[in-house]
């Protein structure tokens, strides 16, 4: 079983519980903290603190590790997908 740990900058250099995919769980709620820091980009006339600079460059190296990972594990799909229709066969009796 997984157990889900809630993501902070603290939690980046802890020892994590793994899942299945051998990949730190801690860093997969990623994407969501990034829309989160990326809106309050906005409200602040796009301009980031200094702790929010710190924070969003650690979250996208998050990222950019995670996507690398699947890529070296071959777990994105690449090129088009491809449908091969199965024939059916007649039953006889």
């Amino acid at each position: 079983t997984l157990t889900s740990i809630s993501f902070n900058a603290t939690n980046l250099h802890k020892p994590s519980i793994l899942s299945d995919m051998n990949f730190p769980t801690s860093t997969v709620n990623v994407l969501s903290h990034l829309f989160e820091l990326r809106d309050k980009l906005r409200q602040q006339n796009f301009i980031f603190t200094k702790d929010q600079q710190d924070q969003y460059d650690m979250l996208l190296q998050a990222r950019r590790e995670r996507v690398a990972f699947f890529y070296e594990t071959d777990r994105v799909q690449r090129g088009p997908k491809i449908v091969k229709k199965v024939e059916e066969k007649p039953e006889e009796d």
